[in-house]
């Protein structure tokens, strides 16, 4: 199982997005449902998000391979894919000396 990381999650939403797209057009494509997405979101009275400032903002997360929660969200969304979290509980026992 490879880590979870930022940067395993952004590979594999490059991955699937070059499987949707193909390779000639996947970034591009990424990026134009990601802007729908984004501008289905805001709020009525919010500036919407565009093409140009979302294409470096993604181009961003991909190389640097970290990018905030909110853009994680709607990347993976993108792809036609939702993101679940999940809590992990471990009980942890203490032994005194």
């Amino acid at each position: 199982m490879e880590p979870q990381t930022s940067a395993s999650l952004i590979s594999a939403v490059k991955t699937l997005a070059i499987e949707l797209w193909g390779e000639d057009r996947w970034f591009k494509e990424l990026v134009k449902e990601y802007v729908r997405l984004e501008n289905q979101q805001q709020a009525d009275d919010a500036k919407p998000a565009n093409y140009i400032n979302r294409r470096n903002q993604i181009e961003r997360a991909l190389e640097t391979g970290s990018c905030r929660l909110d853009t994680a969200l709607l990347l993976v969304a993108a792809v036609g894919h939702k993101l679940q979290m999940v809590k992990v509980i471990q009980d942890v026992s203490v032994i005194d000396f």
